[in-house]
């Protein structure tokens, strides 16, 4: 259970760098918290397009374009 809440609490913390990141409200850094908790945030790029989470235009480009800075520095660390 301890492991649990330090999970989630660092999803929190991401969840609210990722908002400063790219301009979220409080509700959709919410929802994305959630996705982070019940997916994880490997999956939540991955799955960025088929996610139902009601963004704009503007924040869902941002999210592309993050998550395309992510896998490319995934392949730099071969990891990709």
């Amino acid at each position: 259970m301890n492991l649990e809440k330090s999970r989630n609490a660092e999803y929190k913390k991401c969840a609210a760098l990722l908002s400063l990141l790219v301009g979220l409200d409080a509700d959709t850094e919410e929802r994305v918290c959630g996705c982070f908790q019940n997916m994880g945030i490997d999956d939540f790029f991955l799955h960025l397009e088929s996610l139902e989470l009601d963004l704009s235009q503007e924040t869902s480009e941002k999210l592309k374009s993050l998550k395309a800075i992510i896998e490319i520095f995934g392949e730099e660390r071969g990891q990709a």
